[in-house]
């Protein structure tokens, strides 16, 4: 889900274009100078299972019950743990406003889906 929320997100009719730009890229075409894919999609997907994982603990060590209330703490929780920490990191990184903005939207919104999703799912 988050991989399919992220695709959409990052795709080149969505946000990519805007982020790319945003991040300085200009003619540099996406993963050159990086890891390899295997890297990229291997190190995405352990960090999906953890965040998951400490939402669905947390969901539970809050009792919440039904996918909105896990929806509304997926957000509340994308928004504190994902989107304000990596403010002050962006912004020091010289990559501005623009650049968070873009990669917490997408962050907030997969923690939601997680929240969303883990409320329906986990009996509580």
């Amino acid at each position: 889900m988050c991989f399919i929320a992220g695709f959409l997100w990052f795709s080149p009719f969505a946000f990519f274009p805007l982020w790319w730009r945003a991040m300085g890229k200009g003619d540099q075409k996406p993963g050159e100078g990086g890891p390899g894919m295997g890297v990229l999609f291997g190190t995405t997907l352990a960090s999906i299972v953890v965040q998951a994982t400490v939402l669905e603990r947390t969901l539970a060590a809050i009792e919440a019950r039904g996918p909105l209330q896990g929806l509304a703490w997926g957000l509340a929780l994308g928004i504190g743990v994902a989107a304000a920490p990596s403010l002050g990191h962006r912004l020091f990184a010289g990559q501005g406003f623009r650049v968070w903005l873009l990669e917490v939207g997408s962050d907030v919104l997969n923690f939601g889906l997680m929240g969303a999703v883990l409320g329906w799912l986990v009996p509580r």
